[in-house]
């Protein structure tokens, strides 16, 4: 399933949610309306307050099927986060967003870079031949691997720094696993616990 089928799935959802919104907010505009009639001292900010109150969109209410494709297409999706790009400009991404900053997910995420630690120590005759790692730049950048995998384990970590972090990881073209990738992977680690602060971030 494309990207594009995706977020098509995601809009027919929002086109079928929208009528429901409109009939919920005309209720409530109007249940205002009768409550200010029937008592001529009640308070206009507050009557305004409960008409934005119910503008706001219902939270927790994501259909299964966006799940599912939030899940199969997540290493595009993790992509598109860690570049950048906000996690409320689709349902999708915000979907993929709530997936991967669960603490099931970031402890998984944080014990696979200290298990790449453990694998660039390893003698080479027990490395997978089929996934060649970078071995002195892992090991160089030992510290900022500890210390990614603290901040993946501290509350409220941002989602694009979680997809960094993920992204990171799994790039085949990437400095961990490509000797010819110019980038330096210290630096890159640095700049992934950086943005994994929401206050720095």
């Amino acid at each position: 399933m494309s990207i594009n089928s995706a977020l098509n799935i995601t809009n027919q959802d929002h086109k079928g949610e929208s009528p429901r919104v409109g009939l919920y907010e005309r209720r409530a505009a109007k249940g205002s309306v009768d409550n200010q009639n029937e008592d001529q001292g009640a308070n206009p900010a507050s009557a305004e307050a409960e008409t934005k109150a119910s503008k706001e969109p219902r939270a927790g209410h994501v259909p299964l099927r966006v799940v599912v494709v939030a899940r199969m297409l997540g290493a595009s999706l993790d992509n598109k986060l860690a570049e950048g790009c906000a996690s409320d400009t689709s349902l999708l991404l915000a979907t993929r967003a709530q997936l991967i900053v669960s603490l099931a997910k970031r402890r998984a995420l944080a014990k696979n870079w200290l298990a790449l630690l453990v694998q660039a120590r390893e003698p080479a005759g027990f490395l997978n031949p089929l996934v060649p790692l970078v071995r002195n730049r892992i090991i160089a950048a030992q510290t900022q691997i500890q210390a990614l995998a603290d901040a993946l384990l501290a509350p409220m970590p941002t989602s694009r720094g979680v997809a960094m972090a993920s992204s990171l990881l799994w790039d085949g073209s990437g400095p961990i696993y490509n000797s010819a990738c110019a980038v330096d992977l210290g630096s890159t680690l640095r700049e992934v616990i950086a943005r994994l602060d929401p206050v720095a971030a």
